[in-house]
């Protein structure tokens, strides 16, 4: 099965470890790049008191087939995302039960969040919950891909993370702020389409996982993390994925808060619907918009040039026209810490 990776993030001891993809046309394969650290693996991890779970109920199921292999898809009618399970599933039904609750309802708050959704062609977004299955088990622990045949696409995870007994688990699935993992990956099916890691003859994978965004973020959403303190918190560990903290460095020199978060995807996502994107990528039915555009965009939006807060963050330069140079600082940053490979 040859597939599109578009982004990844392992799950494990609370940290992100993070895979670049293959050239387009071939086979997958992976680079291994620094942590990243998780935020708000679970409620109580930062103390915030788990809110009260959602009634779970039965959601409907059918019988589909994923590249030939068949599995059940539970989906209520018009929900963008479906969860799915190899047959014969090995789940419980009331965790997956739970597990639909709980992200139906993170979900609506990520999206109130980001003012966009995964784009329509790409939807329904299957969600795999056994990293076990014919889809995931390619690359162990938690990420997000593209089938490379129906182009639609798909995450895995295991929901909520590991609880030492099933009813433990079932508890914290049905609750919005159990649902960090799922909703981490899920974001980075709403930046497919949208960014693209390519400029001129230039091209960097690391740019459209944008884990700048896709790290802290859902930890807003959700709750985990106070709005508040949005400009003022500033993660130890960078959630970047060039060892910066592009947020921050938006906040301090731009005036970034995090209302202009959907202002500004929601332009993104006119500028690819317009067909006004810079790159050709295949299997999408317009342009995708580049970094420098979505620059272009938050410039606009804040008054002021962003492109400092980039380069503070240690973004490429060559993906801005080369209009500056790595900072020394981004090259200490780089060496401090240890990545974890991905095997």
């Amino acid at each position: 099965m040859i597939r599109i990776f578009l982004a990844s993030i392992i799950l494990m001891l609370g940290l992100a470890g993070c895979n670049l993809p293959g050239a387009p046309g071939g086979g997958i394969t992976t680079t291994p790049t620094d942590d990243v650290q998780i935020i708000g693996q679970t409620a109580e991890a930062t103390g915030v008191a788990t809110s009260t779970p959602n009634a779970i109920l039965p959601v409907p199921v059918s019988s589909i087939q994923i590249e030939g292999v068949p599995y059940k898809a539970y989906q209520i009618p018009s929900d963008p995302f479906r969860f799915v399970c190899q047959e014969p599933c090995p789940l419980d039904l009331q965790y997956i039960f739970a597990e639909y609750a709980g992200f139906r309802l993170a979900h609506a708050m990520l999206i109130t969040l980001t003012g966009v959704d995964t784009l329509i062609e790409l939807q329904p977004v299957d969600m795999h919950l056994v990293f076990e299955d014919s889809i995931c088990s390619e690359l162990p622990g938690g990420h997000a891909y593209i089938y490379s045949l129906t182009r639609k696409a798909y995450t895995c995870t295991d929901g909520p993370g590991y609880y030492p007994t099933i009813e433990e688990k079932i508890r914290m699935a049905a609750q919005p702020d159990g649902q960090y993992f799922p909703l981490h990956e899920y974001m980075h099916t709403i930046f497919f389409g949208r960014i693209s890691g390519k400029a001129g003859n230039f091209q960097d994978y690391k740019a459209e996982f944008f884990h700048d965004f896709v790290v802290p973020l859902p930890s807003y959403a959700i709750g985990i993390l106070d709005d508040a303190g949005f400009c003022s918190y500033r993660d130890r560990l960078p959630p970047g994925d060039y060892d910066g903290w592009l947020i921050s460095e938006l906040c301090r020199q731009n005036g970034f808060q995090l209302t202009h978060l959907a202002l500004s995807l929601i332009e993104l996502d006119k500028l690819y619907q317009s067909g006004a994107g810079q790159v050709y990528q295949e299997g999408y039915e317009h342009p995708v918009p580049s970094v420098a555009q979505f620059r272009d965009i938050l410039n606009r939006l804040l008054g002021s040039d962003t492109t400092h807060a980039f380069a503070d963050a240690c973004w490429p330069p060559e993906l801005f026209g080369n209009s500056y140079s790595i900072s020394p600082a981004c090259l200490i940053i780089s060496t401090v810490g240890t990545a974890t490979p991905v095997k």
